[in-house]
């Protein structure tokens, strides 16, 4: 029983390195066509024929998927390919003529032939039917085998090989690569966009209201929509902050003095951005907005009171760079979408006027916001030109 264990080891030992030592010989002896014409050292040698033929080339045609770097993103490609395997195509050793290569190197070109068609059927979109073009290589194929009585009859010969030439001539190798090029994905054109941020963020006070109000530091949330590049924000700051010490304020309405008080600084607005930088990971958007700005006066016992609030202009800077990213799968040709964990960092100057307090304190408010954003962003594929018709 225990010899049998060993020996049943050693025989699947001996299939699996066997069977990796095959994947490794036939993907070495994949010959593509471009590699140059057909010689007979692409051929192993046998000693004898099967009925007419002399010898075989085995062919293969296929799609590969392959990848395009653009903006950082692997966009998923697919390329025809088309290649002789050199294992298992043979040659009779007693017809390693120049008439039995000449035939040969016919039936490889007819396989060209059939690569850049599907090529061309891949770039423009349509839903590709594996089947039906390898049959169709197969029809032709065997047509012009059988045609050409498997190379024997020359006058045929020559006939499939200036009508196959002609052919690949009008789909040549330069065009198909143009035309290949032409449906590559160059850049990507922002269409949609949503995210939502928030943070931590403060305000510092200048001209008459740093007279009168000291940093404040709070949190905020921003929610944001975008349309190609135009960007609207609605935001909310909710910050704690204090009165100076030496500050006086009467506010016209009740007429009360407040001087060294908590505060509750509120910031309401809508904001309208322009994006000059959108990348893969990072996008830049200046903005300029409409907000309301509000003090509420902590009187002890959870009570507050109103405090001045006045509309202002605001004018800013909003960045966004994404460390975490996915992308999702996208229609071929339209559209591709992210989703994203992002760094989110903005910075504005509100331009604030209190009338409602005595005197008509005015200043600039130069904010700084940092935190998290969570967004998605749908954009358009950009290719370099239409393809060319064939």
């Amino acid at each position: 029983m225990k010899q049998l264990t060993l020996l049943t080891a050693a025989l699947l030992l001996s299939t699996l390195a066997l069977g990796q030592t095959t994947l490794t010989f036939g993907q070495s002896n994949l010959r593509p066509w471009d590699r140059g014409p057909l010689t007979w050292s692409d051929f192993s040698v046998v000693d004898q024929s099967i009925g007419q033929e002399h010898s075989y080339l085995e062919y293969l045609l296929d799609i590969e998927s392959r990848t395009q770097e653009v903006e950082g993103n692997k966009i998923p490609v697919r390329m025809a390919v088309a290649y002789m395997d050199k294992h298992l195509s043979w040659v009779d050793s007693s017809h390693r003529t120049p008439q039995e290569l000449r035939y040969n190197r016919v039936l490889f070109n007819i396989v060209e032939l059939h690569r850049r068609r599907l090529q061309i059927a891949i770039d423009t979109g349509n839903n590709i039917n594996m089947d039906y073009h390898m049959r169709l290589l197969t029809h032709v194929a065997d047509s012009f085998c059988q045609s050409t009585r498997y190379g024997s009859d020359t006058m045929a010969v020559a006939w499939w090989e200036y009508d196959i030439r002609r052919q690949l001539d009008s789909i040549n190798p330069i065009l198909v690569a143009k035309h290949t090029e032409a449906t590559r994905i160059t850049q990507f054109k922002p269409t949609l966009s949503f995210s939502m941020s928030m943070g931590l963020g403060t305000k510092f006070f200048t001209g008459d209201l740093h007279e009168l109000f000291a940093p404040s530091a709070g949190f905020y949330i921003d929610v944001d929509g975008g349309w190609y590049r135009n960007v609207f924000t609605f935001g909310l700051y909710f910050g704690g902050g204090r009165c100076k010490p030496d500050s006086i304020i009467t506010v016209k309405e009740k007429n009360k003095l407040f001087w060294y008080d908590d505060l509750t600084t509120l910031d309401i607005h809508i904001d309208y951005g322009y994006n000059i930088l959108d990348r893969t990971k990072i996008t830049l958007t200046p903005f300029v907005g409409y907000g309301l700005q509000a003090f509420l006066y902590d009187e002890g016992d959870n009570t507050y009171s109103n405090g001045p609030a006045e509309g202002c202009w605001r004018l800013g800077l909003d960045f966004k760079y994404d460390f975490g990213q996915e992308g999702f799968s996208f229609t071929v040709g339209s559209t591709h979408t992210l989703m994203a964990l992002a760094l989110h960092g903005k910075v504005y100057l509100s331009f604030d006027r209190l009338r409602s307090i005595v005197g008509t304190p005015q200043g600039t408010t130069i904010n700084a916001q940092v935190g998290i954003s969570f967004r998605t962003r749908t954009r358009q594929i950009i290719r370099p030109s239409q393809p060319t018709s064939l």
